[in-house]
């Protein structure tokens, strides 16, 4: 069965495996992952996940980086998180408190970068959602 998560890992490895490649093949990639996630069950995690495959692009063309110290505080508290080993809880615990660092960083950005780094907090509660279930799963 076809989740959110299944499409967002393959929405990324194209990032990076397609860098360079001509607007055809991107094209196709796209509707190839769309058609992915047209067969996801759950109505909302089928409409992100076909978002998500029609960013497909912009991923491969890359933001621009932010240059503020609050964009980079935020991409390193992310990092932080997402290479984080410890328990389901302490990762919990751990991704909900750069949730809320990164949402003030995000208040203090200049106004270009405030969307960018709120923006890191979709990637935290994926993961935070993620290891409540795994957590859930485990205790059942």
């Amino acid at each position: 069965m076809v989740d959110y998560d299944d499409v967002d890992a393959e929405v990324l490895a194209l990032a990076d495996s397609l860098q360079g490649a001509d607007e055809a093949t991107v094209a196709a990639e796209v509707d190839r992952l769309k058609a992915l996630a047209e067969q996801i069950t759950d109505d909302r995690s089928r409409e992100l996940a076909v978002i998500r495959a029609g960013k497909l692009p912009e991923l491969i063309s890359g933001p621009q980086p932010g240059t503020s110290p609050q964009y980079w505080r935020a991409s390193t508290l992310l990092a932080q998180v997402l290479s984080d080993h410890g328990s389901a809880a302490d990762q919990i615990a751990h991704a909900e408190r750069v949730k809320a660092e990164i949402g003030e960083l995000a208040r203090q950005a200049p106004r270009r970068e405030s969307m960018t780094i709120l923006r890191m907090n979709s990637t935290l509660m994926r993961l935070i959602e993620r290891r409540r279930r795994e957590s859930q799963d485990a205790g059942s």
